[in-house]
């Protein structure tokens, strides 16, 4: 392992591994040639940023396009960023190397994330760990060392990882091009931690119906004392369209179902008007806490993994026809 000097903003140090870092006592794994199909390399950085150390994932593709799009990928409670790249069937990094593009897995202190949901009971959050510095850093670091286009820049997350997305679209809409939250809603008033820029920026949700963690026509979630309480995903999408001044009438569409033996079934709506920031929402009838793609089947527990729909799939081809942010 070779490490790099401390050249680059805040101090964030860089090394560079060829192997894959897994996470022991997963239920399920991914489909080992998925993996094989990679052209690119992976690397692991490290650094201090506000006085705590900080690990990311990098995948760069064999082809990287001038000036490339960032893409971060945050995991759920209890994850880390080897897990959710494997999670997603390494689908994310395929992507990568088909449009030549950079995307970042980070780890969160204690696997979880300082998001917006207040009563959310984690290191992150009681430690007050600056994820919102982290994250910043990481973009300035790969600004220097990767050029990338600071006005393309993604954030997608499952789970907790997308409560840490919703905070980037409320907080930091600036900086980010587009967000894409994967089992998750907005946390309902009173429960709501973050200063809302009050700023317009594309947004993609997808939620199952039968979400047994994520409830989705809101409520309660979590227990003990990590109970919080959260939207509805219709309410959560409502209100980035309001925000985002979308007020035609949306787009419903039913997606073709591809198995007859797959109970679960998929529809899209898309609110968008020329010269406004878009808002889709992709509901999963009878869907779990999953993220659905071909390549990872995640446990019985998380409820049912649709087949009519692929999540990293469709997310880069939300982003891919963005505007650069201005």
């Amino acid at each position: 392992m070779k490490r790099s000097s401390s050249l680059f903003p805040l101090a964030l140090l860089s090394a560079a591994i060829s192997v894959w870092l897994g996470v022991p006592g997963t239920l399920a794994a991914a489909d080992p040639s998925a993996q094989a199909k990679l052209t690119g390399q992976v690397t692991v950085h490290t650094g201090a940023i506000g006085g705590r150390q900080r690990r990311y994932i990098l995948y760069t593709p064999g082809k990287l396009v001038p000036q490339p799009p960032l893409l971060f990928v945050f995991h759920g409670g209890g994850g880390d960023g080897p897990f959710v790249r494997d999670a997603t069937g390494y689908e994310f990094d395929m992507l990568a190397d088909a449009n030549g593009f950079l995307v970042v897995y980070p780890d969160g202190i204690g696997r979880g994330w300082n998001s917006c949901r207040k009563g959310s009971d984690n290191d992150a959050t009681r430690l007050h760990v600056d994820d919102v510095g982290f994250i910043e850093a990481i973009i300035a670091h790969e600004a220097v060392v990767h050029g990338i286009d600071k006005s393309r820049v993604f954030a997608a997350g499952h789970s907790f990882g997308g409560q840490m997305a919703y905070r980037f679209a409320l907080e930091r809409p600036s900086e980010f091009a587009g967000i894409a939250a994967i089992s998750a809603n907005l946390p309902a008033p009173g429960f709501n931690s973050c200063a809302p820029a009050n700023a317009a920026v594309p947004v993609l949700i997808m939620n199952g119906t039968d979400d047994p963690v994520n409830p989705y026509r809101g409520g309660r979630t979590g227990r003990g004392t990590n109970e919080s309480n959260t939207l509805s995903t219709e309410a959560s999408a409502q209100y980035f369209v309001k925000l985002n001044g979308l007020g035609s009438m949306p787009e419903v569409a039913r997606l073709p179902h591809r198995n007859d033996s797959d109970p679960t079934w998929v529809e899209r709506v898309s609110w968008s008007e020329p010269g406004k920031a878009s808002v889709i929402l992709y509901t999963i009838h009878g869907g779990g806490h999953v993220v659905p793609q071909p390549y990872y089947r995640y446990p019985t527990i998380t409820g049912r993994q649709t087949q009519d729909l692929d999540a990293p799939a469709v997310i880069w081809d939300f982003f891919s026809q963005l505007p650069p942010r201005q």
